[in-house]
This record gives structure tokens, sequence and C-alpha cells, in this order.
């Protein structure tokens, strides 16, 4: 006995350090979760207050834009991603320009004028040559955009949009919708095709593929529709949706977190009352109220396995005085089996620190059975 204090003092630190373990773990391995659901609804909530505040000088800012696209462009001539200044800062009301939505991938990503590294961390950028996105013959708009950053989603998926699916603009108020003709993947060098075609109004979203290798440039290349009602009804649909799903992306995260921490406090409260030790003691009556003699009970773990004590099962017989008594208990909640009956158990333990002494908690069905009368326990064996 003298040295199961510190056998148990030392499985309790172990446990706790696994505990914290374990949270870090969760914590760590939930980290891209939140915190890109967290930063797309802050990124949600700025966007629209740009909006809101360029909306006054909205017309003016538009048509700087198009007469940009009437002076004579050189063309993408460059990968886009080479060369980005580390040192870049983003002035967010100034350099950002409208958004991009791809309805069915429930994205919507801020789009900026000037591609650097500040404007792609937290957004998509017009790769410089290309068109301004305002639409119009002889127009190439080509926006680039990160895949694979821990604390945003950008163009992560693009892969998964198809011919035919639909991308819209939203410039300074006005809706651009392109719908997707052609998907390539080609050389970071290659830039052929981003080139403008005569009296084409087109526009190309552009990414590095494959995920995490960044080798090769995805482009998914769309020719301007019309914006109808239709299409606006999916791009507000698009919205909510996003907005829904990064909330539910953000609960669940925290739940999650909150039930491994639960978890923990209910670990390390379990070991609390494991270090402490308890006695269990009742009678045995029958129906008269006499003490019944020679009724024969095991003790067992919560989940049903034998417990042993010097090699044999824990088992009490009744007394004379119907009394039974077993000590040195480490605080836990056991099973009570009448009889050796696997079917027939009594859940006894303690469940809270401030108990002295373990106690009953009998089902509806054992009301009848198990009673406490002048603070003792009774388990009536003849009906």
């Amino acid at each position: 006995m003298p040295k199961s204090k510190p056998r148990k003092s030392r499985l309790t630190v172990t446990r706790l350090i696994g505990s914290l373990l374990l949270m870090v773990g969760v914590a760590v391995a939930l980290y891209p979760f939140y915190i890109g659901s967290l930063n797309d609804l802050l990124d949600q909530q700025r966007v629209a207050k740009v909006q809101r505040e360029n909306e006054g000088n909205a017309k003016q800012r538009l048509a700087d834009l198009k007469r940009e696209n009437t002076a004579e462009t050189s063309g993408t001539n460059s990968d886009p991603f080479s060369g980005l200044s580390k040192k870049a800062t983003l002035n967010l009301k100034h350099d950002m320009v409208g958004t991009v939505t791809v309805p069915k991938l429930v994205l919507t990503v801020p789009v900026f004028k000037t591609l650097n590294d500040a404007s792609l961390e937290v957004g998509s950028a017009v790769v410089p040559g290309s068109s301004m996105p305002t639409g119009g013959r002889n127009t190439h708009t080509v926006v680039a955009g990160h895949r694979g950053l821990v604390d945003r989603r950008l163009f992560s998926d693009l892969n998964r949009v198809k011919k035919g699916d639909l991308f819209v603009f939203k410039i300074y108020g006005k809706h651009l919708a392109y719908r997707v003709f052609q998907i390539q993947v080609v050389e970071p060098t290659d830039t052929s095709t981003l080139r403008i075609k005569p009296g084409q109004d087109i526009a190309t979203l552009l990414t590095c593929t494959p995920y995490m290798i960044n080798s090769h440039r995805l482009l998914i290349t769309g020719k301007r529709v019309a914006y109808t009602p239709t299409v606006a009804k999916d791009v507000s649909h698009a919205k909510q949706a996003e907005r829904w799903q990064q909330l539910a992306i953000l609960i669940g995260c925290a739940l999650a977190i909150l039930a491994v921490l639960w978890l923990m406090m209910r670990q390390i409260y379990r070991s609390m009352l494991k270090r402490r030790n308890f006695r269990l003691q009742f009678q045995c009556v029958d129906a008269a109220g006499q003490p019944a003699e020679g009724q024969t009970f095991s003790l067992r773990k919560r989940n049903g396995k034998t417990l042993y004590r010097d090699g044999q099962p824990l088992m009490v017989t009744s007394d004379g005085d119907g009394n039974c008594l077993i000590e040195n208990l480490p605080g836990a909640l056991y099973r009570l089996v009448w009889n050796d009956q696997s079917t027939a158990y009594f859940r006894v333990g303690v469940k809270r620190l401030k108990q002295s002494e373990m106690a009953f908690y009998p089902s509806k069905r054992q009301a009848e059975i198990v009673s406490q009368q002048e603070g003792q326990w009774r388990i009536l064996v003849d009906r």
C-alpha cells in the first residue's frame, strides 16, 4: 500500500500530460479549418464595408478602369507568381476593385487591381498586362489567386470547376458573368493563352496546380454571357451559403475543441477521485425488514469487467446482520452485481469530490429495491 500513492501520482501526471497533448493536437489539426473560416467571415465583412464606401464614386472608378483598357496593353508575358515582393503593402479601399464569385464552389474572393504578395495573401488580383475586369470587346481579364494557404481558402477548390460553370465579377457595382469554355494546365512560362483575342470578351481565373506542388498553372477561361436574374439568384445563394458554411465550420471546430476540453477535464476529475479511498457499505433485508444473511455480490468495473483483489474476484457476502462492507476502493463508479448475475446490477460509487462515502444510483425500476434509511443504504432481497 505505501507504494501505491506514488504510482497513482505518476499515473495522474501522465494522464494530465496526455490530455494536454491531445488538446494541443486537436487545436493544431483543426487550425486550418477554424482560422480559414474566421478569416473568410471577417473578409466578407471588410469587403462589404469597402464596397459600401466606394459606392459614392463607383462610376468614376469604373470609368478609370475602362480608360486603362483603352490604352495599349503589353499582354501577360510572365508568370504572375514569380518575383512577388514580400515588402508590398495593401490599401484595401484603394486597391480593391470588387469580387469574383464562383457559385458552384460557394466561393467569393476579393479582386485587387495590384498584384503583389500582400494582395494574394487575402484575395485575388489582376495579372499585369491583362485587361481590367470591366468587360467589353477586345478584353481578356486574367485574375490570379493562391491555393493551399493555411489561413484562407481562396482558389484552393478551383480544380472542381467544369466547362459550362459560371463565375461572376462584381466591379464597382457592375456585374459581369462568364461561362467556362476552356480549362487548361500549362507551364508557368506559357502565357500564350492569356493574350487578348480580337473581338472577344473573355476572362481567366489562374492558380497553381497540382495542389501544394505548384509546378504548373491551372487556367479556367470563360466567355462573357448575360447577367440574368437566374445568374443573379445563383450568386446571391452562393454568397449566403458560403456565409452559413463558414459559420458551421467555425461552430463545429469550437464544439470539437470544447468536447476535447470537457473530456480532458473529466479525465482529470476522475483521476482526482481515484486518488481517494472510499468504502462501500450497505445492508440486505427481506420483505419484513429483517436482515438477510448469505447474499453474495461481486463488484465490477463500470464497463462490467471483473475487479480483482489479492488475485481473486472482488466479492462480498452479507453477514448475520445483513451487512456488506468493502473497504479501500478508489473513487469511481462501479457495478455491484447481485448473486453474480450480470443482468442484475446496481450502479454504485462516487461522482463528486465532496462525497465522503460511496452511494447507490438506482434506476427507476430499482427504486423499490434500493433505498437509503437513516444514512444506511439497504437492498430488498426478498419482495
